[in-house]
């Protein structure tokens, strides 16, 4: 998934699997390791959601600029 597509995107967050498609690692790598990279996250019931502005700073610059780890 390419930073153009995540633009694109009509939602404000994104599901960990597009995350890991995005940064090219399986979805049980992200889930061992998003809170050691820090990533922010919001739960919503026992989905795990990643605010879609959030990944692209992360994407562009290399960290979070905005944190709402929750």
């Amino acid at each position: 998934m390419l930073i153009e597509e995540i633009e694109r995107l009509d939602r404000n967050f994104l599901t960990p699997a597009e995350v890991s498609k995005a940064l090219g690692i399986s979805i049980a790598t992200f889930y061992r390791n998003y809170k050691k990279m820090k990533f922010p996250t919001t739960r919503v019931g026992s989905r795990l959601q990643i605010p879609k502005e959030a990944f692209l700073d992360f994407l562009r610059y290399g960290e979070f600029t905005k944190t709402e780890d929750k």
